[in-house]
């Protein structure tokens, strides 16, 4: 069954649900935040979390419910967007088990490949490779293209959930290029990204560093980083894929250019150094900023920026027609900016070590950084 057409809903009953994703989210956040110690959804610092006391780690589940109601109400959970609602329900069910006793990298990674799966044949949505000529066929390759693209994004975004207001931030920026571009197109998909928006909008009350909030008092957990990962990953496809798509997948991968480059650069240098790309580290670019900033509000706003302004220049370039192969090869420029940055601060860690300059900046000890395992 199709989506409906966006153009079938009034623009102010839209408003107005957005508006009730957003207060739900709020409303369950902090009714969620007292029952964290009874669902044993509370991080608490450890070797590698040394943000201070244990924190409800309830915001995924928050966002998840409150995006699942305000969609109820439009009555729009059907087709495409029920496989996207069934599919988000098993990474988040499989974040909650992890939050509460840690998976091991394997399980996890099964269990999300399963959900890409759901999201794949369900909602009959699958990107076909950008391959040279004769280089091989594109649509057989096109379901295990797609469901590597999937579970390294859920990762993606799941890694970078390391400092207050990051990965909502980087999130949220993703899901506003989206909601334009299928909004610029009609496109049915604008009503479920703008609620999902709404509902991380909610949560951010909660998790961003702002003058009302020094530390955040509510985190996404891994129910929430990779559901939101999988929900940028599912509408990049839905909208450069099937019959009708709005542009290209190279300019759509620009949203989310920052986290995807981050993880695979990472899982290399993790690799070269004889180590399982899984192993958890403080060399992700957000502690490299951290580092610099000494600041996790800093940073997070730094970082959410660049996603923003990599989202808009995707966008620009799919709204201008620019190839493909174009877009794909403009992100060399940002992939090489990424490995000279964090190649950087690896060598003057190296260079301070001898003369006893120590490894870990004030900020890491304790001003809310965090490592989470993808």
């Amino acid at each position: 069954m199709p989506y409906r057409n966006a153009r079938g809903v009034r623009m102010s009953s839209v408003a107005s649900h957005v508006l009730n994703a957003f207060l739900m989210s709020v409303v369950l956040v902090l009714l969620l935040k007292r029952a964290a110690p009874a669902l044993g959804l509370v991080d608490m610092p450890n070797e590698r979390k040394l943000h201070e006391g244990g924190v409800p780690a309830v915001g995924g589940v928050a966002m998840f419910c409150a995006f699942v109601v305000a969609t109820a109400l439009l009555d729009a959970v059907q087709g495409p967007l029920a496989a996207f609602v069934g599919g988000s329900a098993v990474l988040v069910a499989t974040g909650i088990v992890d939050d509460r006793a840690e998976l091991g990298p394997k399980i996890k990674l099964v269990l999300q490949s399963f959900a890409a799966l759901v999201f794949i044949f369900g909602a009959d949505h699958a990107v076909r490779p950008v391959l040279p000529d004769g280089f091989g066929d594109a649509a057989v390759l096109a379901v295990p293209f797609t469901l590597v693209f999937i579970v390294g994004i859920v990762n993606a975004f799941n890694m970078m959930d390391g400092v207050d207001g990051l990965a909502g931030g980087a999130v949220g920026a993703a899901l506003f290029w989206l909601a334009l571009l299928a909004a610029l197109h009609g496109r049915a998909e604008l009503q479920p990204i703008v609620l999902l928006l709404a509902a991380v909008l909610g949560f951010l009350v909660f998790n961003l560093r702002h003058p009302w909030l020094s530390k955040a008092s509510v985190f996404m957990g891994d129910a929430g980083s990779t559901m939101l990962g999988g929900a940028v990953a599912f509408f990049i496809v839905a909208l450069s894929s099937g019959e009708a798509p709005v542009a290209g997948f190279p300019a759509l991968l620009w949203v989310c250019a920052l986290p995807a480059i981050d993880t695979v650069s990472l899982a290399l240098r993790r690799i070269a150094d004889g180590r399982s790309p899984f192993s958890p580290d403080r060399n992700h670019l957000h502690h490299v900023v951290l580092r610099r900033t000494g600041s996790p509000g800093r940073t997070a706003f730094l970082l959410t920026a660049v996603c923003f302004g990599l989202g808009g220049l995707g966008i620009a370039g799919a709204a201008a027609g620019v190839s493909d192969g174009v877009m794909l090869v403009g992100l060399v420029p940002v992939l090489l900016l990424h490995t000279v940055f964090v190649l950087s601060d690896r060598s003057e860690a190296a260079s301070a070590a001898p003369r006893g300059r120590p490894k870990l900046a004030l900020a890491e000890r304790g001003e809310g950084a965090r490592e989470r395992l993808p």
